[in-house]
């Protein structure tokens, strides 16, 4: 369901004081990161994670849930080929429309179904809870460099950018895990959604597995 409403600044948003990004990833194997902000950009916490059992724990154990807002990222499906089809597919997925293949399996789809019921869950309890796609940020927020996705420099330009851009300053001068970097914009963005002075303005992009992907209004 494709939704071009913009956020609206309700008084739900405007009263969270804090803002939690994860940057879910695809499997147990690859680290999920986490990041709370204040709204003076202060980091709370940054973490690591791995298991979905991590993660359920964290936001179990999260106080002041109620008075934030959780964005979290949707991870690439690690079962979808990877070949240049994956690239072709993001805009074009005809291969969905022949009947003769199958369409069950996961390895059509681009984004991973993990964790997706435990949010919901936390969703239909009051929690706000929401999804954003990472690289359509980075995009929509001018960080999508000249470097190669995720490698060492790309993450060094991204670290800076959150540091002098954006206003965090209480990153380290040392190279931080991209996973808690795209984390750091989720959380972010969660900032965007509850204040006009950033300069940004959010919307509902489409919905995954009913939960709202928001994305920046360009």
């Amino acid at each position: 369901m494709i939704t071009n409403s913009k956020i609206k600044k309700e008084i739900k948003f405007s009263n969270k004081l804090f803002f939690v990004g994860l940057s879910l990833g695809s499997n147990s194997t690859n680290e999920t990161g986490v990041a709370i902000l204040d709204r003076d950009l202060k980091i709370i916490t940054l973490d690591k994670l791995f298991s979905m059992e991590d993660v359920r724990f964290f936001l179990k154990r999260l106080v002041g849930k109620q008075n934030a807002i959780i964005n979290i990222a949707l991870p690439e499906n690690p079962q979808m080929l990877n070949a240049k089809w994956k690239l072709i597919s993001r805009e074009y997925q005809l291969i969905q429309s022949n009947r003769l293949i199958d369409q069950d399996n996961d390895w059509i789809q681009r984004y991973s179904h993990r964790g997706c019921d435990h949010f919901l869950e936390l969703k239909e309890s009051g929690i706000d809870i929401f999804r954003y796609d990472i690289h359509e940020l980075k995009s929509a927020l001018g960080l999508s460099g000249i470097y190669k996705d995720r490698s060492p420099v790309d993450c060094k330009a991204l670290q800076s950018a959150l540091k002098y851009k954006f206003g965090i300053r209480a990153l380290p001068s040392n190279m931080l895990p991209v996973s808690q970097l795209e984390a750091i914009l989720g959380a972010y963005l969660g900032l965007i959604m509850a204040d006009d002075s950033t300069g940004y303005n959010c919307k509902i992009k489409t919905e995954y597995q009913n939960i709202e992907v928001i994305g920046i209004d360009l």
